[in-house]
């Protein structure tokens, strides 16, 4: 790989051959990336530094062995970094794999690992000539008290001469790794564009394997990559079925990995990823891998709020619902649905697009009272129930399905379990605001035992307030006192008002959950 560039797995030797002259071909220039930048040959055995560049690993240890280090302009300088450079080196796997690909379609033999040999003698060649000490300035304009001081002046002298050294070093250094970065992010964008738009299936997949693998390598690495060419060749993998399941699981998995960082969400969205990750949760034939993580990267891009009602108008909601109904999809993609469908469902529009859309009510509640379901699913699909009750089309809707009946059968048989009885307990609440019909199905289905055994806890709370206005809907009370009903109504008596705490809408979840693991996308897909 060349020394201009800090980490660049090509796996295209993107370059025309020359024409034949006289019916000879003429042989096929060995590309730049492949060669090594001490030895100036194939490389064979390719591994990253640190410093981002790649070198042919007996170049670095033999560099080791001979106290020089690669310096940041890929030459030699310096002195030995020690042994921690050869732990630390990183085999490119793709770049290796790109050579020998190259080899074999130009008729090449594979390369050979040069000896230890060879190696150290390329070293010392690449060592540049030590420069000649400058010569002693004259002392005779100077006037010094004494030797003394002299000496401690020029101590003091050098010593804020290294000091500023060092920050000019360190600053370029800062410098030199944000240019690497920006470079990187350019070079590998193009190799992969350049391969999908060459449309060989093997170098394709080969391209998303290695961009997979360089997303998981930190923020910086993932900042870089997402560019508006990368975006748009994923997009081309997720919508042709041509390509093979590996590739587009990959794809997937990248624009998930990408869209772990904040500032990359709204460019993904707007290079036009969305419709291609809908369509391959929507379709049967897309690979179970590829749907999975095509969930994760709705879930990532959903958290942002600019990007909800984009998401949401481009048809994501019908295909989300489907795969947390579904009990054949992978528990990860599942729960990832089902996040971006709550994170989706915070924006109004959303809301009555769920309160709309055929059997959405019922499929959320019935995956809330399913007890075979796994308890975060059965929660999730609680949550988005409570943001769908936000607005007075959805609350019709989930009233129609039956939601009060079902929601109050969960707070009954479900009293254990505090997370569950928190999301019923706003979906009541949620219900019973501005809606005349809350009053006669809450009576019918008795939701008013569990309502008061909650609203009688001792530790206040905000499902506990919750609680008491929904139990103060349902009796036609309005505002005032409970204090009275136990007499009348056989419920409990208070002697002091109860705590009361409004809250506005659901565009928040209650106080305790979700956990904070639920909020925000932090793990890479490896």
């Amino acid at each position: 790989m060349g020394a201009a560039r800090a980490r660049c797995w090509k796996l295209l030797p993107f370059r025309s051959q020359p024409p034949a002259r006289e019916g000879v071909p003429v042989p096929e220039e060995v590309p730049v990336e492949f060669l090594c930048p001490v030895l100036g040959t194939p490389m064979a055995d390719p591994v990253i530094l640190p410093s981002g560049r790649t070198y042919e690993r007996a170049c670095v240890q033999a560099c080791v062995k001979l106290g020089v280090s690669l310096g940041p302009n890929g030459v030699l300088v310096g002195e030995a970094p020690g042994g921690a450079v050869v732990d630390v080196a990183i085999p490119n796997d793709a770049l290796r794999a790109a050579v020998r690909t190259w080899c074999a379609r130009s008729g090449r033999a594979a390369p050979v690992a040069p000896s230890a040999e060879k190696a150290r003698e390329g070293v010392l060649r690449a060592v540049p000539p030590v420069p000649s000490p400058a010569p002693a300035r004259s002392s005779s304009n100077l006037s010094c008290s004494s030797s003394g001081a002299s000496a401690a002046s020029t101590s003091s002298s050098t010593t804020t001469e290294i000091a500023a050294v060092e920050v000019e070093v360190e600053k370029e250094a800062v410098k030199e790794k944000e240019a690497v970065s920006l470079r990187v992010g350019e070079a590998e964008e193009e190799a992969v564009a350049k391969a999908v738009e060459a449309g060989d299936e093997r170098e394709v997949e080969a391209a998303m394997a290695a961009l997979r693998r360089a997303t998981r390598e930190g923020t910086a690495s993932r900042r870089a990559l997402c560019g508006p060419r990368l975006l748009a060749a994923l997009r081309r993998v997720l919508l042709s079925s041509r390509h093979t399941a590996s590739a587009r699981a990959d794809a997937a998995a990248v624009l998930a990995n990408l869209s772990l960082e904040p500032e990359n969400r709204v460019p993904i969205v707007r290079a036009g990823a969305v419709p291609a990750l809908v369509e391959v949760i929507a379709s049967t034939a897309a690979p179970p891998e590829a749907c999975e993580h095509a969930a994760g990267a709705l879930f990532g891009l959903a958290l942002h709020e600019g990007n909800r009602a984009a998401i949401g108008m481009l048809g994501a909601v019908p295909p989300l619902l489907a795969v947390i109904a579904a009990s054949n999809h992978a528990p990860r993609a599942r729960h990832d649905a089902g996040m971006a469908l709550y994170h989706l469902s915070l924006f109004a529009v959303n809301q009555s697009k769920l309160a709309r859309a055929p059997g959405a009510a019922r499929n959320l509640l019935s995956i809330a009272r399913e007890h075979a379901e796994p308890s975060p699913i059965r929660r999730l699909a609680l949550m988005v129930v409570c943001n769908v009750a936000a607005c007075a089309e959805g609350r019709t809707a989930l009233m129609d399905a039956g939601a009060v009946a079902t929601v109050t059968a969960i707070l009954s048989d479900d009293a254990r379990n505090s997370e569950l009885q928190e999301w019923c307990v706003a979906a009541l609440y949620g219900m019973s605001r501005g809606s005349p019909r809350f009053r006669g199905l809450a009576r019918a289905a008795g939701a008013d035992r569990p309502l008061i055994l909650i609203a009688e806890q001792a530790n206040p709370g905000v499902h506990k307030g919750m609680a008491q206005t929904a139990l103060r809907t349902m009796l036609g009370l309005g505002d005032s006192d409970l204090s009275d009903c136990r007499d009348s109504e056989g419920y409990y008596g208070a002697s002091a008002p109860p705590h009361r705490r409004r809250v506005a809408s659901w565009g928040a979840p209650p106080a305790a959950t979700p956990p904070s693991s639920h909020q925000c996308r932090s793990v890479c897909i490896d």
